[in-house]
């Protein structure tokens, strides 16, 4: 009755170093994560909330001309909803009698860029920096400050094996060639992986030897 005791102890921590160290690669969470698209439509709507900040106190209407071009034309609503939502009155044409703020957005590109790939823990997913922005100019007329340019970046972390759900193949700029996994990342997993067997192995010997 002693020994199996003592064997139960004994193999009760080989069982709890074996978790432990498995917990140590565990990974951490992430939050869901947009779509590519999903970001771009996201920046739009900051450029817009910049504009709408530099409006005139009390101003509900302006004059809106966008020039985005074919390539970015699928966010014209969602610019025109965003200043709507904001409370502001988008009219088609300038009323002659009336002093109406004109804007004009002009969007001169969109990208996404990936970054280092790179693993989270030994034993866990690969992920990858995110780099999404849109540039371009607008040009106001209720301000001296002339065409002012814009440059709107968000950076966040994706997982490698979601990129293919992510991109839209419909909208090339929403793409990008993806960085391969730095050599030693890729080296290190069944180095750690034999490592790790081999001290449980190890253990459980000297544990019983004991």
């Amino acid at each position: 009755m002693k020994f199996a005791s003592k064997y139960l102890v004994n193999s009760g921590k080989i069982v709890f170093l074996f978790l432990f160290i498995i917990s140590i690669n565990a990974s951490n969470s992430y939050s869901q994560v947009k779509t590519n698209l999903d970001v771009f439509y996201s920046l739009t709507d900051s450029l817009v909330d910049k504009i709408n900040s530099e409006l005139p106190p009390n101003e509900k209407q302006i004059l809106l001309t966008l020039n985005l071009g074919q390539s970015y034309s699928l966010f014209s609503n969602s610019i025109k909803e965003r200043f709507i939502k904001n409370g502001i009155k988008i009219l088609d044409r300038h009323p002659d009698e009336l002093n109406i703020p004109t804007v004009d957005i002009v969007m001169e590109g969109a990208g996404v860029e990936y970054g280092e790939m790179f693993r989270d823990g030994f034993f866990g997913s690969h992920y990858i920096p995110r780099y999404s922005t849109i540039f371009g100019n607008y040009l106001q007329t209720f301000s001296d400050q002339g065409i002012q340019k814009f440059e709107i970046t968000r950076i966040d972390t994706i997982k490698v094996e979601d990129i293919s759900s992510l991109e839209n193949s419909a909208y090339p700029f929403t793409q990008a060639s993806i960085p391969p996994e730095p050599f030693l990342s890729g080296l290190a997993e069944p180095i750690i992986a034999i490592g790790t067997v081999a001290l449980v192995v190890v253990l459980f010997f000297t544990i019983r030897s004991e």
